[in-house]
């Protein structure tokens, strides 16, 4: 073991991981280009910005006590961040003050900061030696946030309110990502105190990720809990990469200490990492105990004397008595021995890259029956049907012009022989073609001479709104559609009460886009209801979604004086289901001229999608295009025979000789046996399960 009382003066760096109500620190240094964890504190609450600082220091000391004897306190700081602290590659203003107020009050010289997800992406993928496909998931006490990685990028984050439910949360945040390759199945989550993560554990592991729309993984996907020591490894060794370039953690067996209760045997349980190379570090939940830094090894020989170090040979008259001793270790021999050969079982998890293929044929989906022919491909239908109904109100678009008609008196002049008789209604028009009308009928008697022509003076009224129809007095008007040298009237006095404005109305798009947008708000819930209406066993073919409205009431009418345009409408909507088995069953028809030597159809990864072709009475034609992985037939008796009784470490190549070998999970139980690395010497008592990576 080295003395550390012996070693040089080293160039240590803080780590500090800091989340809304939470702060933790860890020391850590650049040894032989690896990053090396010295010591983690635990984790320190806060709650307001005038107690930062305290837990701050809190945590620094608790820190600083671990640190071997002979190394002084570092001053540089790589800080780990939440990611709705940072906005385009820069912390915001107002946790940048926080952060800031820290440095300066704790004498801390910053160095730069990592996006916690990021950097529990980056460690992932330096434990497993490839890009890592996984949801990284902070539960805080108000927020949920959701960052999602794609073959090690980084494809979105986004965070959600937090509700009573972790698995609406998170279902919530998932349905903001649109990816048509599906989501990866694994889950990895964190937050400020570890122990309420198993809570959130049970219950996105028990939830229905199957029955959730749009929201799609290739299989359930698996719960991960990232433990504080972890976050403080990740945010070290992404600072490590950025100052000097360094892409590993050290495997020294240096241990990392935080200060809790003593450890019971119950929690000494170790994870196999995601591949078999990896290792996956010891989690602990409120005890003080050597725990190893992230995929580090605990020492055997610690942990050993720690455990049974308090064993003590009984006396009896002052003497150790070696018989009864040598009889109590004989006997425990015996039990650990016979606890280890038929207690252990092991679940072993095979991922490997599946063969995928697609094809398309056309089938006939019959409406409302059980017969189904798949050598015919023709599949049993069956018609679901519900009703909904809501109501929207927008801004209207649509302008009016309203107002009033000017009205006056004319004195009509007939220069005719003839008496002149003009009815209710007739026009008269001024010089600018503005019409009015008379508002009653009129008699003119015939002209005394051609100097002297008949006259009646009539009221007349504007024939459209708006001022300019007031006239000035002895305004010239033409009558009818006599000449102006033959008849003619002239204004007695001024024309007045024409007026007009513009008012919000009622218009065509108005009432088009209200009811376009209102319809397909109500489908989207239709099909919700349709897919809850419908067994398990059933899929619902959303190409044959149909909606007809029942009922359409407007607040207004197109033209309606109106600033806001409400609309009721409900609903009536149908679509066709079928049965899952009979699609399988169809698929493996389809394909089986296509399976490969070797390989075998993965049904639980089969992908169906719909195009419709045409419409019959009793039936619908559609498009069928499947997408399947197959995965290579394996003789699991032999495999687990192979390695039944051997250590996890050397069992890489039997999987290896699987063809497409990605990794394999380990799972041994009981938990405390996995501290051993070795497989259970009954076979019976190992399963192994072939899955297509993602």
């Amino acid at each position: 073991m080295l003395n550390w009382g012996e070693k040089k003066q080293k160039d240590l760096y803080w780590a500090i991981v800091l989340e809304p109500g939470w702060i933790q620190a860890g020391v850590w240094e650049i040894v032989e280009n690896k990053a090396e964890v010295i010591s983690v504190s635990p984790v320190t609450p806060w709650e307001t910005d005038s107690e930062i600082v305290g837990a701050g220091d809190a945590a620094l000391s608790s820190a600083i006590q671990l640190l071997p004897e002979g190394l002084c306190e570092p001053s540089k700081t790589v800080f780990g961040v939440p990611p709705s602290w940072v906005d385009k590659g820069q912390i915001k203003e107002e946790y940048l003050n926080k952060i800031k107020k820290i440095c300066t009050e704790l004498s801390l010289e910053p160095s730069g900061f990592v996006v916690l997800s990021e950097a529990i992406a980056h460690l992932i993928k330096v434990e497993e030696g490839s890009p890592v496909n996984a949801i990284v998931a902070r539960f805080g006490k108000d927020f949920l946030e959701l960052s999602v990685f794609k073959l090690g990028n980084l494809v979105g984050t986004t965070q959600v309110s937090r509700s009573v439910s972790f698995f609406d949360d998170v279902t919530e945040g998932l349905l903001r990502f649109s990816l048509p390759e599906g989501l990866p199945s694994r889950i990895v989550i964190y937050d400020g105190k570890e122990g309420d993560l198993e809570e959130v554990k049970e219950a996105l592991t028990a939830g229905s990720w199957e029955n959730i729309d749009k929201v799609k993984f290739f299989h359930t996907p698996k719960i991960e809990i990232l433990s504080p020591v972890k976050k403080v490894a990740a945010v070290a060794l992404a600072g490590a990469a950025e100052i000097a370039g360094v892409m590993e953690l050290s495997k020294d067996h240096q241990n990392v200490v935080i200060p809790h209760e003593p450890l019971s045997p119950q929690e000494l349980g170790f994870v196999v990492g995601e591949d078999i190379a990896s290792k996956r570090p010891v989690e602990v939940e409120k005890q003080p105990v050597v725990v190893q830094k992230p995929i580090y090894k605990i020492k055997t020989f610690d942990l050993l004397k720690k455990k049974i170090g308090s064993f003590r040979i009984p006396k009896i008259n002052g003497k150790k008595n070696f018989t009864i001793a040598g009889s109590v270790i004989g006997s425990f021999v015996v039990l650990f021995l016979l606890f280890w050969m038929f207690y252990p079982k092991a679940v072993v998890k095979v991922y490997v890259s599946p063969k995928r293929f697609e094809e398309k044929v056309e089938i006939t989906v019959l409406k409302d029956s059980g017969s189904t022919d798949i050598g015919n491909k023709i599949v049993a239908g069956q018609i679901a049907s519900v009703e909904v109904s809501g109501e929207k109100t927008k801004s209207t678009t649509g302008t009016k012009k309203v107002g009033d008609k000017a009205r006056g008196s004319v004195n009509i002049q007939n220069g005719t022989s003839s008496i002149l008789k003009l009815s209710e209604g007739t026009l008269v028009a001024a010089a600018n073609n503005l019409k009015f009308s008379l508002v009653s009928s009129a008699s003119i008697s015939a002209a005394i001479s051609p100097s002297i022509p008949g006259t009646y003076v009539v009221e007349v009224v504007a024939s459209d709104i708006g001022a300019e129809y007031n006239l000035a007095k002895n305004e010239v008007f033409s009558v009818g559609s006599y000449s102006k040298s033959e008849v003619d009237g002239v204004a007695v006095s001024d024309f007045t009460g024409g007026s007009s404005r513009d008012i919000s109305a009622v218009s065509s798009e108005d009432t088009n886009s209200l009811l376009n947008s209102l319809t397909s708000e109500l489908s989207e819930n239709a099909k919700k209801d349709l897919l809850g209406s419908i067994s398990s066993d059933q899929l619902l073919i959303e190409e044959s979604f149909v909606a007809t409205a029942s009922s359409k009431v407007f607040s207004n009418k197109v033209g309606d004086e109106a600033s806001n345009l409400k609309l009721s409408l409900s609903l009536k909507s149908s679509a066709v289901s079928v049965s899952k088995k009979d699609l399988i069953d169809l698929s493996q028809k389809v394909l089986d001229e296509g399976v490969p030597s070797g390989f075998s159809l993965d049904s639980g990864n089969l992908s169906f999608g719909f195009t419709r072709i045409k419409d019959l009475s009793s039936a619908s034609l559609f498009n069928l295009t499947v997408k399947a992985d197959f995965l290579p037939k394996e003789d699991m008796a032999s495999l687990t025979k192979g390695i039944s009784g051997k250590s996890t470490s050397k069992v890489e190549e039997k999987f290896s000789r699987i063809q497409g070998f990605v990794r394999a999970e380990i799972d041994i139980k009981p938990k405390l046996l996995e501290f051993f690395k070795y497989f259970p010497i009954l076979s019976k008592n190992i399963s192994i399960e072939i899955l297509g990576e993602r």
